[in-house]
């Protein structure tokens, strides 16, 4: 990868990371703002519970775009370390869903 080549893969993480930053805290205060409402209250656990889904799921997003730009870039060695990862991450994932 040519330094041009790292700045863009860094300011696409970059835009990953703040976009899920914020989708993330968007939604826990919209949650909480709505839990002070009687009726909604069933509305904003969901809304608090899809900010900590966003929340969780960024560095995974994170990480798959990495892997994306590695491939592209034909960078193998940094695809397979990256796929490592990856493969790490889901699997705790699925442990703590069904372990």
């Amino acid at each position: 990868m040519t330094v041009d080549r790292d700045e863009q893969l860094e300011r696409l993480i970059g835009i990953v990371l703040k976009t899920g930053v914020t989708i993330s805290a968007a939604c826990l205060a919209a949650g909480l703002i709505l839990r002070q409402i009687p009726p909604t209250a069933g509305l904003s656990v969901s809304v608090i519970h899809a900010g900590l889904i966003v929340l969780l799921s960024t560095p995974v997003i994170r990480v798959i775009v990495s892997v994306y730009e590695y491939a592209r870039e034909h960078d193998w060695l940094f695809v397979l370390l990256t796929a490592i990862v990856l493969v790490t991450l889901l699997g705790s994932l699925l442990v703590g869903i069904f372990g």
